[in-house]
């Protein structure tokens, strides 16, 4: 167990980085009869966003596919998610000639014409991309695995005031550590949105959340008996300080460490 929780920490060093990282959003919403398409030219990226991680030109890369709601209009089909370690390593980064580097990770791999085709594809595809930078501002740490299929929240806030950054880190925080503690929650992390593609952007902040296990009644019963008033207050005014802009649930597709 002890080499597990072990193994756990050296994952979240790795992967989930503290603050500092610089962070990009990209959400996708595909035309239709493009999925298929789409989804090949991801798998094509991956292999140079492995390359990319291994030159340390960045630290983690993500393909997510976003849980369709029938009552939310306008959703996004896929959120795409790029971490680098700080501003100097996503600086690096954008240095790069993507196509001459791309070309050397296939070489000896695919025909230049099969790799003109791939690097081409994007062309067919149709796409509406937003894009969020921004920087973390905390986290929790990492209890478990990063694989295909796992599901993360995220939550888009529009800050109200200035207290709203001290409420999430000086008492909301303390809760997602006690669901750490006892397994009911995997990670937490808190992003500060500091550009966007979109003019007149109102989300200010990002969190993303992990579940963990499912608590039995008696741990959910213990668990509350630990509020106290003043939590109740805190989670009552908390409350005023942020407006909650938009929820969405994702699936991992595609991811590089």
């Amino acid at each position: 167990m002890k080499n597990y929780f072990l193994n756990c920490i050296m994952l979240f060093v790795s992967i989930f980085i503290f603050s500092q990282s610089q962070i990009t959003y990209t959400s996708v919403r595909l035309a239709e009869g493009t999925e298929s398409s789409y989804l090949e030219l991801e798998e094509f990226w991956s292999e140079i966003h492995e390359n990319l991680i291994e030159d340390d030109y960045a630290s983690f890369w993500a393909v997510w596919k976003v849980e369709q709601d029938s009552e939310k209009e306008n959703q996004s089909d896929y959120l795409i998610m790029n971490i680098w370690k700080d501003s100097l390593q996503k600086a690096k980064a954008m240095g790069i000639d993507w196509k001459e580097y791309a070309q050397n990770v296939y070489k000896g791999k695919l025909s230049k014409s099969k790799f003109n085709k791939k690097w081409n594809i994007v062309n067919e595809i149709q796409s509406d991309r937003r894009q969020y930078e921004m920087e973390r501002i905390d986290n929790t740490v990492f209890i478990g695995q990063i694989e295909k299929g796992m599901k993360i929240q995220i939550n888009a806030f529009k800050a109200l005031n200035d207290e709203y950054e001290q409420y999430e880190l000086q008492f909301y925080k303390k809760w997602h550590e006690k669901g750490i503690l006892n397994g009911s929650r995997a990670w937490w992390e808190i992003n500060k949105v500091v550009g966007s593609s979109i003019d007149n952007n109102p989300i200010t902040h990002v969190t993303v959340d992990i579940q963990g296990r499912e608590l039995s009644e008696d741990e959910q019963n213990e668990f509350w008996k630990e509020v106290t008033f003043t939590d109740r207050m805190m989670w009552q005014n908390g409350a005023k300080t942020r407006e909650l802009m938009g929820q969405e649930t994702l699936e991992l597709v595609y991811f590089k460490n």
